[in-house]
């Protein structure tokens, strides 16, 4: 599969790149800083702010053929602040709505399938308690009707689940296996899925 990681300089970026090179896949790696994704186990390394919706379509129009984007584009501040607020949604909204708008023709082409890694203070169906949980959740919503789109062609977008990353949660590489079995599960069983891991 030729495989899609934003974020790819995080702890999850560089799990999930290694992982999924050592399953056969074509990796590119996308992060911000190009000599932090010279270190990425990657068959290809792209410079891209996705914050940005032109550099995105452009990336995705470069890329051509993408048969899984995996959206590991993070960041955290506390609080409930519109401060807050403007930190966090470019990165974990507005980097995801121009990944899906770009990405998602290729995605259908291919019976492709997106998933973001979420958190445990998303509380589904309530009121968000910070910031945090809600740009996560938004991010959420996004998944969903990516999904509820890709369904049609047989494709799949799905929300992965942690506490939190590293020693005190989920280690990276266990959630780079997460990752790497949902490549290969029936689209069917994971559209539209919440998946705790």
């Amino acid at each position: 599969m030729i495989v899609v990681v934003t974020g790819a300089t995080g702890a999850a970026g560089r799990a999930v790149c290694a992982r999924l090179g050592e399953r056969g896949d074509t990796v590119i790696a996308v992060g911000t800083d190009a000599g932090r994704l010279s270190g990425v186990d990657a068959d290809e390394r792209r410079v891209a702010d996705l914050t940005d919706p032109d550099a995105v379509r452009a990336l995705a129009a470069d890329l051509g053929r993408v048969d899984a984007v995996l959206h590991l584009v993070g960041g955290w501040k506390p609080g409930d602040s519109p401060e807050a607020d403007a930190w966090l949604r470019p990165r974990l909204v507005d980097t995801l709505a121009n990944v899906v708008e770009a990405f998602e023709p290729a995605l259908a082409a291919s019976e492709g399938r997106l998933a973001i890694v979420s958190s445990t203070a998303v509380r589904p169906d309530d009121e968000q308690a910070s910031s945090y949980a809600r740009a996560k959740a938004e991010a959420e919503e996004l998944v969903a009707e990516l999904g509820d789109r890709l369904a049609v062609d047989g494709g799949a977008a799905t929300v992965f689940v942690i506490g939190s990353l590293g020693e005190e949660g989920t280690p990276a590489a266990v959630l780079a296996e997460r990752l790497s079995a949902w490549l290969a599960a029936d689209a069917d069983a994971v559209n539209g899925a919440r998946l705790t891991v």
